[in-house]
């Protein structure tokens, strides 16, 4: 019993009419759960750009009927601010724009043996890289997308996922989620702010990464968070750095999952997820000497060989709890060997008088960040695939001491241990 991964991108040109198609293929195996990403630069080769709009998503399918996708649109060069997001139900991926219009839908088409083919159901305004990431192999026994609205309380909200087993160490949960508390499927004008989160079990096992534009500010109003002891996040809506929406996994039920609110403020909004089960999974964070070249950090003592690494960051230390930071500066990026791994970055500045958005396609780092010029700041590298874990490298070093970093990793079970030591566990809860 294995579990398969594989990574890439398509290239979606604003050329291409409805019905055009992608397919993917030459899979060693037939994909069970895809992920897809997009920031809103288009490149095949590594680029950077500060004159483009931020229309960045995520996505998830398991087959040509069961799929999400979410994303969000910040104009560059505005004198106010212009954003909106969405959450959809009937394609991979989807971007809006500022006034409450979908503007380009990409949806899956077929999930071949050895791949996956997608189609244009919208032509989009803009070219865009979609990255793409796939798993699959006989161990995955369960594979289901879902959405998650946001309560009208904190505390205890359970979800389900037919066949996830409590207390399991084989499963884990791909989140991300807007600002839109419009119907899926329609889009929303207003702030920007969208997420990325995983989570493979309760308390260290939660990361998020959160990056927020407020809709119609004069001069720009920019935020960003990052912590390793949650898997869902919104920042307030319309001015302030408070997290005001914020949820950790506690628990793996039978058939389903638990995550506790600690905060919530805006009653449905949305968020989607990809649940898996099958192989070994892990989620945790680290810290790295970001403005140091060839600094390293190390996770060890996994009690399975990865066959790949996603990671996350904004380019900072770990945000205190419930309190964003000055940039909606968001970055992630995935590998599988020191020699196959790729990453985007996107940038919306704070505090200018225009909005002034840089973007980043790099496809030899694992994660990498613009600059306020439209160059290359940051950017990190696989240097080692371990038998128990990996370590990343400092390639450019324009990043800060100490830097959050947030990963997921994945392989098949190869032996039994304990908690990783490369995997901080934290005295804290979320309340």
């Amino acid at each position: 019993m294995a579990i398969s991964y594989a990574h890439g991108a398509i290239q979606w040109l604003a050329a291409d009419g409805v019905s055009t198609t992608y397919t993917v293929s030459g899979l060693s195996f037939q994909p069970v759960g895809i992920r897809f990403s997009w920031c809103g630069l288009q490149n095949a080769a590594d680029a950077v750009s500060g004159a483009v709009n931020s229309r960045r998503g995520v996505g998830f399918a398991v087959s040509t009927s069961s799929r999400r996708s979410v994303g969000s649109f910040s104009q560059d060069t505005p004198t106010a601010a212009n954003c909106g997001t969405v959450a959809c139900s009937d394609c991979v991926v989807v971007t809006t724009d500022g006034a409450g219009a979908l503007d380009g839908m990409l949806d899956i088409n077929a999930i071949n043996s050895d791949g996956f083919q997608l189609i244009v159901d919208d032509m989009t305004p803009a070219n865009l890289t979609i990255f793409w990431e796939a798993w699959g192999g006989p161990d995955i026994t369960v594979a289901v997308v879902g959405d998650i609205a946001e309560p009208a309380a904190t505390g205890d909200q359970d979800y389900a996922v037919t066949g996830f087993r409590s207390g399991a160490t084989n499963q884990v949960v791909m989140l991300a989620g807007v600002q839109s508390v419009a119907a899926v499927n329609t889009a929303e004008a207003g702030d920007s702010g969208m997420y990325i989160g995983y989570t493979t079990g309760p308390n260290g096992q939660n990361i998020v990464l959160i990056g927020n534009s407020d809709d119609a500010s004069g001069t720009m109003d920019t935020d960003g968070y990052a912590r390793g002891d949650e898997c869902l996040g919104m920042i307030v809506i319309a001015g302030g750095t408070g997290v005001n929406a914020r949820a950790a996994l506690t628990r793996f039920n039978d058939d389903g999952f638990r995550l506790n609110w600690a905060a919530r403020a805006t009653t449905n909004r949305r968020s989607i997820f990809m649940a898996l089960k099958g192989g070994e999974w892990r989620a945790g964070d680290y810290t790295i000497d970001g403005n140091t070249g060839s600094a390293t950090a190390t996770v060890s003592g996994l009690t399975f060989t990865p066959l790949g690494v996603s990671l996350i960051g904004r380019m900072a230390t770990e945000s205190a709890s419930n309190s964003a930071g000055a940039n909606d500066r968001m970055g992630w990026g995935c590998g599988s060997s020191t020699s196959s791994r790729r990453s985007m970055g996107v940038l919306d500045e704070d505090a200018t008088i225009v909005a002034e958005i840089d973007t980043t396609i790099q496809y030899d780092q694992v994660l990498c960040f613009p600059s306020t010029a439209g160059a290359l700041l940051s950017a990190y590298d696989i240097s080692q695939m371990n038998s128990d874990g990996f370590q990343i490298i400092v390639d450019v070093a324009g990043g800060v001491a100490s830097e959050w970093q947030g990963y997921l990793t994945f392989g098949n079970l190869n032996s039994q241990g304990t908690m990783p030591v490369g995997v901080r566990m934290p005295t804290r809860m979320a309340a």
